[in-house]
């Protein structure tokens, strides 16, 4: 029996066999968007799909313990019983099943990994470690790559102030942000909608005006301390693994 309309017909598609595939596909003919959309719908609700995802996340986070056995404390075991680290866990496993890919749930489970023991100075992100994945999770493509920015055209004035307490340190480079994003054909009204989108996670900061020569159109904003840190755990992450002798 033919579908009148194939596009309504998924919203059940959770309740019905393999065949309701089928059915759809036969119902749209060759209509190439509708098979990719069901496709995606299918890998979406595929269970299979969903726990190789999850131990692929798994298997980035113990890859990482692995590769940083030599540099863990000698308490790592009793550490990882505590609360933030269950809570971390909890949050990968959430994420990683909703992943789009393999390949994100292990850069995932790596970020999870090199945040279980952070440096000294961030030492207290630890019991964090959960939001921060979270929020590695929710950020877009769009997102990490205009956080970079900010943190590459701006990394003298985070060099000289690491506390970013000096506004005009960052105001004083804004024409070097507004040159990077013309060079990489980023609309300045959208580099505004995604530095405040970012800044709604707390990762970046709108700069107050303390140069009257700027323009009441400009905004300056820079990273802060969390999106480093944020910006540092996916590089690490991304990094090449360490290979065992």
């Amino acid at each position: 029996m033919p579908i009148d309309n194939p596009i309504e017909k998924i919203r059940d598609i959770g309740e019905e066999g393999d065949d309701s595939f089928g059915d759809l596909i036969l119902a749209g003919g060759a209509f190439s968007p509708l098979i990719a959309l069901i496709g995606v719908v299918k890998v979406v609700m595929d269970s299979a799909e969903q726990k190789a995802r999850f131990r692929a996340a798994l298997r980035g986070l113990c890859d990482v313990l692995q590769e940083l056995k030599d540099r863990l404390p000698s308490d790592v075991e009793s550490a990882l019983r505590l609360e933030w680290f269950k809570r971390a866990v909890q949050v990968l496993i959430e994420e990683s099943v909703r992943a789009p890919s393999e390949e994100r749930a292990v850069l995932l489970g790596r970020a999870a990994g090199h945040g279980c023991f952070p440096g000294e100075e961030d030492r207290h992100r630890q019991e964090d470690l959960a939001i921060y994945l979270r929020e590695l999770a929710q950020l877009g493509t769009e997102d990490v790559r205009m956080l970079k920015l900010l943190r590459d055209v701006y990394k003298e004035a985070i060099r000289i102030a690491p506390n970013l307490n000096k506004p005009d340190f960052f105001t004083e480079r804004l024409e070097s942000f507004k040159r990077a994003i013309l060079e990489l054909g980023i609309h300045p009204d959208d580099s505004v909608a995604v530095c405040a989108r970012l800044s709604g996670f707390g990762l970046a900061y709108e700069v107050p005006r303390v140069n009257t020569r700027q323009s009441p159109e400009d905004h300056c904003f820079r990273p802060t301390r969390r999106g480093l840190y944020l910006l540092a755990l996916l590089d690490a992450a991304r990094a090449p693994r360490i290979k065992e002798n």
